[in-house]
């Protein structure tokens, strides 16, 4: 099977002849830039050979439209920290309007869209991080989970910014999907947790807006819906447009990846936690895919880590991984 082949087989519940695999992170020190995003990007898909590749761009360059900036210490791979952000006083909100979406940062990452797509074989997927509109909203001010109490004291506000950054991110996907994109891998960060915000919340500052981005997207099977941190709402999604849903199974409570599979209606995105048992050698990380492996049948499933790993991750645990997912025949789910 061709790596796009594969993936759409698993993204179906076809039987594959072994689980794709994909694992993708931040590198700090190379990611303020598109060149450079490329390079490291198409450096690792170069050396693992992932099934499909997400773009992992800075997590700020969502905001950046609206003057958020970070400041990168001299130490290759420590990770930034903010230094400036536009929303200090709930006037402020009243400011943030509509931008271009293809000037500045956002103008940027579709120029890596397109780079990594001329470059990258076309049997291998291509998916865009973009974060949905409420989790953008909340990096407008810091820190983000101030926005909690806006939610209730300034709805009237925080409606209009967050129409403002729903309008802007529309056109946004729609470009980057032209640009050559398979996919949008749509993440929550935190507000896809009982943590940030509750159930009701989630459908009245989410879900209309997650849903607009999608569907200016345009239907695709590739289509990822990531739901950070613990105590995951996932389920509140469970009826989104996607082809597979990304949480990270290994911690207490969230649902187990058996869990999403029997309640989701599509395939499950994970199965090794990317700050503990990535990090814990070859044998702990490949015990890890194993027991994913046996827990999904290796059908409706890719092997995924359940958020962006750490610059530090071993490259040789990856290399393992990548051995050992190659090697052997896959179960198949009894029907």
């Amino acid at each position: 099977m061709t790596s796009r082949d594969r993936v759409l087989a698993a993204l179906r519940g076809d039987p594959v002849d072994r689980p794709p695999v994909s694992f993708w992170g931040h590198v700090y020190h190379r990611e303020s830039s598109a060149d450079e995003l490329v390079a490291h990007t198409l450096e690792r898909w170069e050396r693992f050979r992932w099934d499909w590749v997400k773009l992992n761009p800075r997590k700020h360059y969502h905001v950046e439209p609206w003057g958020v900036r970070y400041r990168y210490p001299a130490r290759p791979d420590e990770k930034p920290v903010v230094a400036e952000w536009p929303v200090h006083s709930p006037a402020d909100w009243d400011a943030i309007g509509e931008r271009p979406p293809d000037a500045g940062a956002l103008g940027e990452q579709l120029e890596a869209v397109r780079a990594v797509r001329a470059r990258l074989p076309a049997e291998v997927p291509l998916l865009q991080t973009v974060f949905t509109p409420l989790a953008i909203l909340a990096e407008l001010t810091e820190p983000p989970a101030a926005l909690r109490d806006a939610l209730t004291r300034e709805p009237e506000r925080i409606a209009r910014a967050l129409e403002a950054v729903t309008r802007t991110f529309e056109h946004h996907v729609a470009a980057v999907m032209r640009a050559g994109a398979d996919g949008l891998f749509l993440a929550t960060v935190d507000w896809g947790s009982r943590r940030f915000v509750d159930p009701a919340a989630l459908r009245r500052w989410s879900r209309p807006y997650d849903l607009r981005l999608l569907a200016a997207a345009g239907a695709s099977r590739f289509h990822t819906l990531h739901v950070c941190k613990e105590d995951a709402l996932l389920f509140e999604f469970a009826d989104y447009p996607v082809g597979a849903f990304s949480w990270d199974a290994t911690v207490a409570g969230n649902p187990s990846l058996a869990e999403g599979l029997a309640r989701l209606p599509g395939a499950a995105m994970g199965g090794i936690g990317h700050e503990t048992e990535l990090q814990q050698g070859p044998e702990v990380a490949i015990a890890a895919f194993r027991r994913s492996l046996e827990e999904t049948g290796g059908r409706r499933w890719l092997f995924a880590p359940s958020c962006s790993i750490p610059p530090q991750t071993p490259a040789g645990t990856l290399a393992a991984l990548r051995a050992e997912v190659e090697r052997g025949p896959v179960t198949q789910r009894r029907a």
